[in-house]
């Protein structure tokens, strides 16, 4: 149980906290060509332990698209978040801006199948009592169509 309430959390501030990002240097065509896809909730790192993304929950995506715009969806209606991405050549990084929060996450691992950001929360919002802080990787792979 200790686990759900992990995940579930996880899934809720991995797109409310700062990332830090190192990506390889690529052309921005090939980081153009392996983003620009729709991406599932995979799992997550918490402690040092895997945890799996329950088949029970709503599924979470994130799509990119080529102009540099991305959203953020779920089964469950109503929570669309929209945002934009950019590349860095210069610096490698893949950043992630959310429209609403205004927040900047940079992708820290990113292949064909597979992205990951890192999620450093220090529960701030005393009115949710299930938030605590978190240090996680969360994981996303390609959805399968």
């Amino acid at each position: 149980m200790k686990n759900l309430i992990c995940v579930c959390v996880i899934m809720f501030l991995a797109f409310q906290t700062p990332v830090y990002a190192q990506s390889p240097h690529l052309s921005a065509d090939s980081i153009t060509k392996l983003l620009c896809k729709k991406w599932e909730l995979d799992y997550a790192i918490f402690q040092g332990n895997k945890i799996d993304y329950p088949s029970s929950k709503p599924k979470v995506y994130v799509e990119f698209y080529k102009e540099g715009t991305f959203l953020m969806s779920g089964d469950e209606p109503g929570g669309i978040e929209k945002g934009s991405w950019e590349y860095d050549a210069a610096k490698g990084t893949i950043s992630m801006i959310l429209t609403k929060e205004k927040d900047r996450k940079e992708i820290l691992y990113l292949t064909k199948d597979q992205f990951a950001i890192f999620s450093d929360d220090p529960a701030r919002d005393p009115n949710h009592p299930e938030r605590v802080a978190l240090k996680a990787k969360v994981y996303f792979k390609v959805k399968k169509k």
